[in-house]
């Protein structure tokens, strides 16, 4: 059962901290074991691992889906058990590997989380997502209903379609998690590269296996059995 402060988080910058935070979704199973971990605005931060080295779950805690047994999550060095569910959900966006695409049109998926947003705004996150020039071509444009889940879309066109949703979304923290393993090297790194250009004033964390997408990370956190085991620059 989730449960929230009733605080709110006025001009939140984007620092995201975790201090010796140990977590564990069933007891006597530790998956974070005393985490030591920053994340701060203006730079992108990348977290590698083998699987269940705990990179999934720090999103989770991000978002507080689950409370942690010990140690503490500071949102601009306010604990984020403090914090209102709104002060929360409003400034995190997050995309996973399978993002869940509505039985509607591209547009209105993109207006569900902005339902002012005008055709110029919606055109600019599709061409910064690589999206654009696909929906050109069809029939309907932006107006074409893409069915279940989108299953009139490739897995690729799927994603890139999500991402513009959470780049209009413009939430103060932008979480990839494995966002971009449907998409072609190409679309990738021209996806990679746009982030670059949004990092200035956003704090943007990515979690992904395919070493190309995080190069350019600011920082890197290697992880191990819920602990750090390196952090530093890909070089």
């Amino acid at each position: 059962k989730e449960e929230f402060g009733s605080e709110e988080l006025e001009n939140f910058s984007g620092d995201i901290e975790f201090k010796d935070v140990h977590f564990a979704y069933t007891e006597n199973e530790p998956v974070l074991k005393g985490l030591d971990i920053k994340f701060e605005p203006g730079k992108m931060t990348a977290i590698v691992g083998k699987s269940g080295s705990g990179k999934t779950t720090i999103l989770s805690l991000i978002s507080k889906l689950y409370d942690i047994d010990s140690g503490e999550i500071l949102l601009d060095g306010k604990n984020i058990n403090t914090l209102t569910e709104q002060a929360i959900h409003s400034n995190i966006g997050e995309i996973s590997q399978s993002p869940y695409i509505f039985n509607t049109s591209i547009k209105q998926n993109l207006l569900f989380v902005k339902p002012d947003a005008t055709d110029e705004e919606l055109k600019k996150v599709l061409k910064d997502a690589q999206i654009y020039n696909d929906i050109k071509k069809f029939s309907n444009g932006m107006e074409t209903e893409i069915g279940e889940n989108g299953v009139k879309l490739s897995g690729g066109q799927k994603q890139r379609v999500a991402i513009a949703r959470l780049l209009l979304m413009n939430s103060k923290v932008i979480v990839f998690d494995e966002a971009t393993s449907a998409l072609d090297n190409e679309s990738q790194s021209k996806i990679v590269e746009m982030l670059e250009g949004y990092k200035e004033n956003k704090t943007i964390i990515i979690v992904a296996h395919r070493l190309s997408s995080i190069v350019n990370a600011d920082k890197i956190y290697m992880l191990d059995g819920g602990k750090v085991l390196a952090s530093g620059t890909h070089k």
